[in-house]
């Protein structure tokens, strides 16, 4: 950890990102919460890991504009599976893909269908983000301080800030200290409704001369129930400016929505991923 690659600092900005800028909220004067702060996303934790072990798969909609497609805006189609997440593109700006194009795609997809290791190990990183994310989800109310601000809906609103006591311990953890925000918790349920999370200052490390993250990064997350006891990703917007050892950037944009979600059966194997994920129509 005493290293800060773009993963690294992936990690950092997940400690809310199971739960990633700028939800629109509303204040309400409604009456505080007779649960503690702290005891409230505890409670949040619990109901987020307990799902985590019984989730469903889904195919939805994906359009997503970031790095990853290079400021073009992507209209994929998703199908989830026990090893990972199989993709269809299906637009670039609002075209659909040229017939050589869609050619392209199918062979990638049927390239992952006949090296399912190269699926996995493509998976691999998500899998590995979601078990560090829980970890750190468990240690929110020792990295900040935490105050109830009233409702938006259904929904409790938490504000939270630095914890001067908390001891960093790792260029991640000096990211993570930085931020300050508002956690969504709904009321009843006690699911993650959202995020949304900004850098109070420039984070540098070795006085600048390592690298630094600008104060301008920020990252939010809408998430709602798509099926009973199933909540899922709404909407992401995260953007990282920084660099690091004075030439490698370790910045980031990605603003994408998620739709038009479809329960699956949790035995969907590769293959019938990709058949699904090449018949269903955008």
């Amino acid at each position: 950890m005493a290293d800060l690659n773009q993963n690294h600092l992936r990690m950092g900005f997940a400690v809310l990102l199971l739960l990633g800028p700028a939800i629109t909220v509303s204040t309400s004067a409604q009456p505080r919460p007779s649960l503690a702060p702290a005891q409230i996303v505890n409670q949040m934790v619990d109901a987020e890991t307990a799902a985590r072990e019984k989730r469903q798969h889904f195919l939805y909609k994906r359009e997503e504009r970031s790095v990853r497609t290079k400021g073009h805006l992507w209209d994929e189609l998703v199908v989830e599976t026990t090893e990972g997440r199989m993709r269809r593109l299906v637009a670039v700006d609002g075209k659909p893909l040229s017939s050589s194009e869609q050619a392209a795609e199918d062979k990638r997809i049927t390239y992952l269908v006949n090296h399912p290791a190269d699926f996995r190990r493509e998976a691999q990183g998500r899998k590995d983000d979601q078990a560090r994310m829980a970890d750190l989800l468990r240690e929110l109310p020792k990295l900040f301080l935490l105050q109830a601000a009233g409702s938006d809906g259904d929904c409790t609103r938490i504000t939270f800030a630095p914890n001067p006591q908390f001891q960093e311990a790792s260029f991640q953890d000096r990211v993570v200290h930085a931020m300050s925000g508002v956690l969504l918790i709904h009321t009843t349920d006690k699911r993650l409704c959202g995020i949304d999370a900004h850098l109070d200052h420039v984070v540098e490390f070795g006085f600048g001369l390592l690298g630094k993250v600008s104060d301008q990064s920020h990252f939010s997350i809408m998430r709602r129930e798509v099926s009973p006891g199933e909540w899922k990703t709404t909407k992401i917007r995260v953007h990282v400016d920084g660099s690091i050892l004075l030439m490698k950037s370790v910045s980031r944009d990605e603003d994408s929505s998620h739709f038009g979600f479809q329960l699956l059966p949790r035995d969907l194997t590769l293959p019938q991923a990709a058949a699904l994920v090449r018949s269903t129509t955008f």
